[in-house]
């Protein structure tokens, strides 16, 4: 119970501040960029599409008009069948800036991989420097400038950012996921544990190729994770980005949704990062282990089946474990309920635990209507 309360209060002391610039971001007004244009190099920002939802084109529409001197947009599609290859040509004709591009099924590797290679194949050699965007977030008009400026100066040679999620409703699958993210958010603002996000990343071209990028994309099974151990041996540091920040709202978020989602991101890591998945075992477990114990111990004590400073200890466990998540709270501005975030942030910690536990029985990833068979390394065998 100590060792869970200390964990979760370093987390939020060490990556608050990451937030709090994000925050920031997201909710200031945006002055006109003072950068000379000049000094911005050319981008292809290339973002692989699959399905429709009611967000997609507004997501869509933010990434057309970014305050970025000269850049290029390639969005990519399955085929013809696929939903958003309708949006896309809806699109196009107001959209100077952007080019549709079929990839085609997918055979050894993810399809998301797959339309980012394809994208990549259809960037012209006089681009230097390649934008990987999701298409189910709404990006800032300065997203690019931001994510791009670091790289621009020499300062880094991979940059990300995250999400937030801007609950539409209080369903507590809703606030889960507005927890579980948030809680990544945190992750991504300790430097050491930071990792590249395939919602928003960029590289300059010459880094994507000299580190194979591609022939790594055309076997694995997901983008980001994939890249861990080739920018860990290469020394390249992730450069997180807070200014960078895109904002994903969501309603009607169901428990099935929230577990799938979550278990799916916990099975990249066991793939692509199998030492870190093993070593993540017992913070896993500490979520919803020490409150369910906090649980049996104060029932028990209650019963006379345990010793009175059992329960005494078990109660002082969840009246921290609330505390802390009464200071998350403070970090969501949306006016959620106390009450109702409260019990999606004990809900956060159980499905925590009940999710990785889940990935220990299983070898198979399913992802946006496909079944994936996985090796190690994030391979995909089928």
């Amino acid at each position: 119970m100590a060792l869970e309360l200390f964990l979760l209060l370093a987390l939020v002391r060490l990556g608050r501040g990451y937030v709090r610039k994000s925050l920031l971001h997201l909710h200031t007004a945006h002055p006109k960029p003072s950068e000379p244009e000049e000094q911005f190099p050319r981008v292809a920002l290339i973002i692989p599409l699959t399905g429709r939802t009611p967000e997609m084109q507004g997501c869509l529409e933010t990434l057309l008009h970014q305050q970025y001197p000269d850049y290029e947009i390639i969005m990519v599609t399955r085929d013809r069948q696929d939903p958003a290859t309708a949006l896309v040509r809806e699109i196009l004709p107001a959209a100077p800036k952007a080019r549709h591009v079929l990839s085609g099924p997918a055979s050894g590797c993810g399809q998301k991989n797959h339309n980012l290679l394809a994208g990549v194949a259809a960037v012209g050699p006089s681009v230097p420097v390649l934008v990987f965007c999701d298409s189910a977030h709404r990006a800032s008009p300065d997203f690019l400038r931001d994510l791009v400026r670091p790289i621009m100066t020499g300062e880094a040679h991979l940059t990300t950012c995250f999400h937030r999620v801007i609950p539409g409703d209080y369903r507590l699958a809703t606030l889960g996921m507005v927890g579980t993210v948030l809680g990544i958010q945190l992750l991504q603002g300790i430097k050491p544990l930071a990792q590249p996000w395939g919602g928003a990343m960029a590289m300059p071209r010459t880094v994507f190729a000299a580190h194979g990028v591609a022939r790594l994309w055309a076997q694995t099974v997901v983008d980001d994770v994939s890249l861990v151990p080739v920018l860990t041996r290469a020394g390249i540091k992730v450069h997180t980005v807070p200014g960078a920040t895109l904002a994903t709202l969501l309603a009607g978020q169901t428990w099935a949704g929230w577990v799938s989602w979550l278990t799916r991101q916990l099975l990249f890591v066991k793939f692509c990062l199998p030492g870190t998945w093993l070593l993540a075992t017992p913070a896993a477990l500490l979520g919803g282990g020490p409150i369910l114990l906090a649980g049996c111990s104060i029932l028990g004590s209650l019963g006379g089946v345990a010793p009175w400073h059992l329960g005494l200890a078990g109660l002082g466990f969840l009246i921290g474990l609330t505390a802390v998540g009464v200071w998350v709270r403070a970090l969501v501005p949306q006016a959620i309920p106390l009450a109702r975030w409260i019990a999606a942030f004990y809900a956060l910690l159980l499905v925590t635990s009940w999710c990785y536990l889940k990935t220990w029985f299983t070898n198979s990833i399913s992802w946006r209507g496909i079944s994936y068979r996985v090796t190690w390394g994030g391979r995909v065998k089928g």
